[in-house]
């Protein structure tokens, strides 16, 4: 178990883990995307308040991340909140260690922010042993797809045959799955 770290991406992109001070940002950032942060964060309910759900989701964080079975965080780009992005243990891994997940608000989207925040985040990750990764999106998330398929062709990973079923707004989607089956990399010469 390793403690959760800020992570410096670059001079523009930075990482601090998410805690309750973020929740404003986060909500704001749920409200400009629209139907696209449901899809990314499949525990959110569209009919239920958000400011209680993420009271729920920060308390979870904190719990889980204490236990070394979570790391979650805020990412900011030129000092603008941005996302989310974290590693989680769960149960309906199907071969990984760890299952990456991502959220980008839509404003910030397109301008390599998930791809930059990917990479600093499996590289972290890395660092603590060797490991791998499970990414599972929502075939109607066609951003989130293509950064997961940016992002196994950086990492030396590939599509999986299986499936997770997500409940997503009270209905189950099967999402597609990708495997980095080895962090760290190894080095060739």
């Amino acid at each position: 178990m390793r403690p959760i770290a800020d992570i410096q991406c670059d001079d523009d992109l930075r990482l601090t883990p998410v805690s309750t001070i973020h929740k404003k940002e986060i909500i704001h950032g749920i409200s400009v995307s629209g139907n696209e942060a449901f899809q990314a964060m499949p525990w959110l309910e569209m009919n239920e308040p958000i400011p209680s759900q993420l009271n729920e989701y920060l308390s979870d964080v904190s719990k889980y991340g204490a236990g070394g079975l979570s790391y979650h965080w805020a990412v900011y780009f030129h000092g603008q909140f941005s996302g989310l992005i974290a590693l989680d243990y769960t149960p309906n891994l199907t071969q990984g260690h760890w299952n990456l997940g991502y959220w980008i608000q839509t404003p910030m989207q397109r301008k390599g922010i998930a791809s930059r925040s990917i990479d600093s985040v499996l590289d972290w990750i890395g660092r603590g042993g060797l490991t791998s990764v499970e990414i599972h999106v929502d075939p109607e998330n066609i951003a989130g797809t293509h950064t997961a398929e940016s992002a196994i062709g950086r990492w030396n990973g590939h599509r999986m045959k299986q499936k997770v079923v997500v409940e997503v707004s009270g209905q189950l989607i099967a999402h597609l799955c990708w495997l980095i089956p080895r962090i760290p990399l190894e080095v060739t010469e």
